[in-house]
């Protein structure tokens, strides 16, 4: 956090705060009303099918190198988890949350330029 903005008051803290979640709720409205920000949603859910596969493939390999012959279903079964986790945003990411949460982004820096 940069040094002038432990300067500003509560108040305007929480009118700045007040100001970019307007922005965030706005154009997560906006997204959600967008066809191509499901299109970009449904490359990510296809990358992250692909991702998963690839991952399958990973876990059946290392089965098979301990000399274990493991169907295709129980390394499946064993990379779900990981999936649904989704770690790190690994595998897939909701578009519409991370447009909303860079139009916050957005907000915050320009209230901060303009100090």
């Amino acid at each position: 956090m940069p040094i002038f903005i432990t300067q500003l008051s509560k108040d305007e803290i929480q009118r700045r705060r007040d100001l970019a979640s307007a922005a965030k709720k706005a154009e997560l409205k906006r997204s959600l009303r967008d066809p191509k920000v499901w299109l970009e949603q449904a490359m990510s859910l296809i990358g992250a099918a692909i991702k998963t596969f690839c991952l399958v493939l990973v876990v059946n390999s290392v089965f098979r190198d301990q000399g274990i012959i493991a169907p295709m279903g129980l390394s499946s079964f064993l990379c779900l988890p990981i999936v649904a986790l989704n770690p790190w945003q690994m595998f897939w990411r909701y578009v519409p949350l991370d447009r909303a949460s860079a139009e916050y982004q957005r907000v915050i820096d320009d209230l901060n330029d303009k100090l």
